[in-house]
């Protein structure tokens, strides 16, 4: 889609592209985000791809027409690529298979060439092209948005949930260590729950997607609280299902995989037109606040992937000359880099937010106070404390129970309005690091319209 892959990821011409054409501006910061899994290859563009089309050399491989964005995608970036890819920025790969106009058979083929270890055709394809040892694919998906009129061979949910238990039945038989994820609509919706009482058995996830935007910005920066109540609503379908379908306690819980999800006005950034967003502030914000609810869900979640990576819809942008970091890309650097480990409960008593949301059904559903807030301890014994500060106009003071007394190391994503569209490192009204001298009944103030991130030592 867009310029995702060719001219982001993949870029042969460029001179900052390595001697596999990767641009290795584009590696290094992927690589700074430690990101553990990366989808491929769609997203809507999946429902006519071919894998086949993009392995092996590249002179022979065909230019075809791509109808979801309607596009074209010459295969220089296939299969193979990708892995090299991955294993660049230390990433494990997920796989989407074709469900549109694919096959079962194609899709066997696909887990065998990227996993088979025996004398198989597809395996000594992949060794023929230059790849002895499998690429160990766990993760794949059971198609995209089949539910989505705007899919090339749309489903229904009694067609999709009767096709996905018998493509998943096979697939287990193939490779029983892979883990299969079953294509969901929001978490809220009857095609969720028809589809998981009815496929639960040989799958590990159940996909979600959820889009959030709004014009104007309290609105815009609650909107991803939706996302919470639709995480809440699907893991509840998840436990009816399998009590429906008598699977057993020692079967491993499913759990949910967020595989799309990001601030976009597909008015404002069409995706026939590369969905190139412009981010303002208020998005950064908005996108803080998407992974706090991660965080205070993440009994529930499997995995949870920002679409996209590069220029469309995407926290970085390319140019010939270099990299661009948006607003969005700080708060999603900060939770990559500390929010990780254990999550803790807290106790958040403020005021909130009462006015208009998008969706409408948010009011009197999910609460909205100015605070939004999530903490966990990591590995490393700090503790990493998450705030955003909602409000337009107003720092709020706040009274922290349970700060060990001493330096507290704090970071805040803020600029001069909510509307700007640059947050630069070490701006004053940017993204800057500091401390905070925690002594005992000193208050902290969250600064208006920001992005907060306090850590200490447990």
């Amino acid at each position: 889609m867009g310029r995702c892959v060719y001219g982001g990821i993949y870029d042969p011409e460029n001179p900052l592209s390595d001697e596999n054409g990767l641009r290795k501006d584009v590696i290094e910061a992927i690589k700074s985000l430690d990101v553990p899994v990366i989808r491929y290859p769609g997203g809507n563009f999946v429902a006519t791809y071919h894998w086949l089309d993009g392995v092996g050399p590249k002179e022979k491989r065909p230019k075809r027409p791509e109808l979801a964005w309607l596009g074209y995608e010459s295969n220089q970036f296939g299969t193979d690529e990708f892995m090299k890819w991955c294993k660049i920025v230390g990433a494990e790969p997920y796989i989407c298979l074709n469900m549109g106009t694919g096959t079962l058979d194609e899709a066997m083929a696909w887990v065998e060439y990227c996993n088979g270890t025996h004398d198989t055709y597809y395996a000594n394809l992949r060794r023929e092209n230059g790849h002895p040892e499998p690429y160990n694919v766990k993760y794949w998906a059971l198609g995209n948005e089949i539910w989505g009129p705007w899919q090339v061979l749309q489903m229904t949910k009694e067609n999709y949930a009767l096709t996905a238990h018998q493509w998943a039945k096979a697939l287990k038989l193939l490779d029983p260590n892979i883990k299969l994820v079953l294509c969901g609509e929001t978490g809220h919706s009857s095609w969720d729950h028809h589809v998981l009482s009815q496929a639960i058995t040989h799958i590990d996830m159940h996909s979600i997607h959820i889009y959030t935007a709004a014009h104007t910005h309290l609105p815009n920066v609650t909107a991803p609280l939706c996302a919470e109540r639709s995480i809440e609503m699907a893991a509840s379908m998840i436990d009816l299902a399998r009590v429906e379908a008598k699977i057993p306690p020692s079967v491993p819980r499913q759990t949910i995989c967020f595989d799309e999800w990001n601030v976009w006005d597909p008015e404002r950034a069409p995706g026939t037109s590369g969905a190139e967003e412009q981010y303002t502030l208020s998005d950064a914000l908005a996108v803080a606040v998407w992974l706090n609810v991660f965080v205070r869900q993440s009994k529930y979640m499997g995995m949870a992937n920002i679409a996209q990576s590069v220029n469309v819809i995407s926290p970085l942008m390319t140019s010939k000359d270099g990299i661009r970091k948006q607003p969005i890309w700080w708060p999603l650097y900060l939770f990559s880099k500390y929010m990780r480990g254990t999550t803790i409960g807290l106790h958040l008593r403020c005021g909130e937010y009462e006015g208009p949301t998008q969706p409408e059904w948010i009011r009197g559903t999910v609460p909205t106070p100015w605070l939004d807030t999530s903490c966990a301890l990591g590995d490393d014994g700090y503790i990493n404390l998450a705030v955003v500060n909602i409000k337009e106009d107003q720092d709020i003071k706040v009274s922290i129970k349970g700060v060990a007394e001493g330096e507290v190391k704090t970071f805040v994503v803020t600029a001069s309005d909510v509307m700007s569209k640059t947050v630069e490192k070490e701006d004053s009204t940017g993204f800057r690091e500091g401390s905070w001298d925690a002594r005992a009944g000193q208050d902290f103030v969250f600064e208006k319209h920001s992005f907060t991130l306090l850590r200490w030592k447990a």
